[in-house]
């Protein structure tokens, strides 16, 4: 099965698009795709686009085929290629895994309402947890190395007794953050990537949640990833994360036995008017 896509990425966080409004593929093994073609093309997760009633809808996949709620880089890419696709507006919603979110493009900055923080605590001296979409434990120290972060970050994820503590059997996100003069350094190990992604959208939003509370800094925050910047602000009590998007270019993927969930033909599909009413 031969599949086209898009690779875009988010300060550095790479995901492939797939334009589901063009080439349906609802009822194909999305966790095989997924897993087949981020390996191919060596990217953090695939983004799949659709629309849903005249609203633009996002379903992320992370490398290894899990389903996510969330991905705030990954929501940035959708509005990206939505707005310059699509979409005349330059600020519209795309329903989530995790709700409606608003989004908005202004030139090459394309920024994301992910909402508010949630199930904040506390949970010992240094580590903090708090849901941005997708669970995510801040951890309090100094500048360490990408292997250091990368080994400490897989033992936390991977802490069953930790994950159960804040409601997240399935695993919880790493981020190891410190200070900086132009806001915080950011390090996350990503569940479903299984490493320290280049950058993390929901991650740098609860960096930057639990920056306030440990540093005393007021928002917008400055987050600082191995991919680039990202802007974190408070719009009426909600995060939002702002910065660049691009296009890596055109990509083809191929995935061997990714077969039907039905054995309806394609020709019977169910789909909804491709005209999006934004």
């Amino acid at each position: 099965m031969r599949i086209r896509a898009t690779k875009m990425d988010g300060c550095g966080n790479s995901f492939l698009v797939i334009d589901e409004i063009k080439n349906p593929l609802a009822r194909f093994d999305r966790t095989k795709i997924s897993n087949a073609l981020a390996v191919q093309h060596n990217t953090d997760g695939i983004l799949y686009l659709d629309q849903q009633h005249g609203m633009p809808t996002m379903k992320i996949f992370d490398r290894d085929g899990t389903e996510e709620t969330m991905c705030g880089n990954g929501l940035r890419c959708a509005t990206r290629y939505f707005r310059d696709q699509y979409i005349s507006s330059n600020i519209f919603p795309i329903v989530t895994g995790d709700g409606i979110k608003e989004v908005t493009v202004d030139n090459e900055l394309v920024e994301v309402n992910l909402g508010s923080a949630r199930d904040y605590c506390q949970v010992s001296d240094k580590m903090h947890f708090v849901f941005t979409g997708v669970p995510h434990l801040v951890v309090i120290g100094n500048e360490m190395s990408l292997e250091s972060a990368k080994t400490l970050g897989k033992l936390l994820r991977e802490d069953k007794s930790l994950c159960a503590r804040v409601n997240h059997p399935e695993g919880i996100n790493v981020n190891f953050i410190w200070r900086i003069p132009e806001g915080i350094a950011v390090r996350t190990y990503e569940v479903g990537v299984e490493d320290i992604t280049l950058s993390c959208g929901t991650g740098s939003a609860a960096s930057a949640y639990v920056a306030t509370k440990v540093y005393d800094l007021p928002l917008p925050i400055t987050t600082q990833s191995l991919g680039g910047n990202l802007e974190i602000s408070d719009i009426g009590g909600e995060l939002s994360i702002r910065g660049i998007t691009r296009y890596q270019g055109k990509v083809i993927g191929f995935v061997n036995h990714a077969h039907p969930k039905s054995t309806i033909p394609s020709r019977y599909w169910q789909r909804n008017n491709v005209s999006l009413s934004l």
